[in-house]
């Protein structure tokens, strides 16, 4: 991510010393304190960084509505918001049964689910003493949908998991409430808290939510072409755990009968074996499916940036335009 953040901030001086000061509130907010599992706990994820995309769109958007407006209006949203982010994914790791994340053992890997259920929720609580203290009435409220949203996506998720039938409407329903929500509010956010006119935050809120789409179709990509040492965690995760991605509907689809049904049953299983995956990836390739979702990938974030077209050319839009091109060709 370093490569981002230096073009963001070639983009948009200041942006690294806005954000140094957010990364400091953030890395305080889960205090060392007893029971020290449960914070210690809740501070892994923190402590092990992150990509901070979300952070960052709050920031962005509050700069292109606001470019002289002072970091600490917004400090507290975009760590709260982080926070939210960070819990999520400690209950991901659980229903998943991850153990890597970020090239570190997950939380429930460390410290055992229960502990790691309750770090997500002592992480939700605290995000919320941040979010709650802003004078903006309407920022707690889309925390609060986006956070509704985001639970709904989970268990949407869940419900469909080796479901070789799911259609793309609702792989994409998923996408927009587990991912895209909280993308939305962050942009949503840092817009309202510059005291935009309804208009520019329309438009940023929907920058973030197209984009939220177009980061997690990559996200999947990622997943079957990235490698352990992009993403953390195992290649072709999203393959063991049975969950139909953008890329493997495609396949089920478009795949030959016979490669179609075995791709079914693969997804089907229980357990599967290195070579089940290694198999999947190879009926993948052969569909055509990962360059297919590479377009869908790429149309979503052109959207997004097309929202931005209605804002003044400022170095904040420019550095949102940044990161929505970085986020279909990263490789980090």
């Amino acid at each position: 991510m370093d490569a981002l953040w230096q073009l963001v901030a070639e983009a948009c001086p200041g942006f690294r010393e806005d954000m140094q000061e957010i990364e400091g509130l953030l890395l305080q907010s889960i205090p060392e304190a007893t029971p020290t599992e449960l914070y210690s706990a809740s501070r892994h994820l923190i402590l092990t960084g992150g990509k901070r995309i979300r952070p960052a769109l709050v920031l962005l958007a509050y700069r292109a509505v606001e470019p002289e407006g002072e970091v600490s209006n917004i400090a507290g949203i975009a760590v709260g918001i982080e926070l939210i982010h960070t819990a999520t994914i400690i209950h991901d790791d659980i229903i998943d049964h991850a153990t890597m994340r970020r090239g570190v053992e997950t939380v429930n890997a460390r410290w055992g689910n229960d502990i790691a259920i309750l770090a997500g929720d002592l992480i939700f609580s605290r995000a919320f003493g941040y979010i709650g203290t802003h004078p903006v009435r309407r920022v707690s409220e889309v925390v609060s949908g986006a956070c509704m949203r985001l639970a709904e996506g989970e268990v949407l998720e869940t419900l469909h998991t080796g479901n070789a039938s799911l259609t793309e409407e609702v792989y994409l329903e998923i996408v927009e409430r587990k991912t895209a929500s909280l993308f939305e509010a962050s942009a949503a956010c840092g817009a309202l808290a510059g005291g935009a006119e309804q208009d520019a935050i329309c438009a940023l809120a929907r920058f973030g939510y197209l984009l939220g789409i177009g980061f997690q179709m990559t996200d999947d990509l990622l997943d079957l072409v990235g490698g352990e040492s992009v993403l953390g965690k195992k290649v072709g995760m999203d393959i063991s755990l049975g969950k139909p991605t953008f890329v493997i509907l495609h396949a089920l689809r478009s795949a030959p009968e016979r490669e179609r049904q075995e791709l079914e049953e693969i997804l089907r299983k229980g357990q599967k074996s290195s070579k089940d995956v290694e198999r999947a990836l190879e009926i993948l390739e052969k569909a055509g499916s990962i360059e297919y979702a590479g377009k869908r990938a790429r149309h979503f974030v052109e959207r997004a940036k097309k929202q931005l077209t209605s804002l003044p050319v400022t170095p904040a839009r420019r550095a949102l335009e940044v990161i929505a091109d970085y986020a279909i060709k990263r490789e980090f």
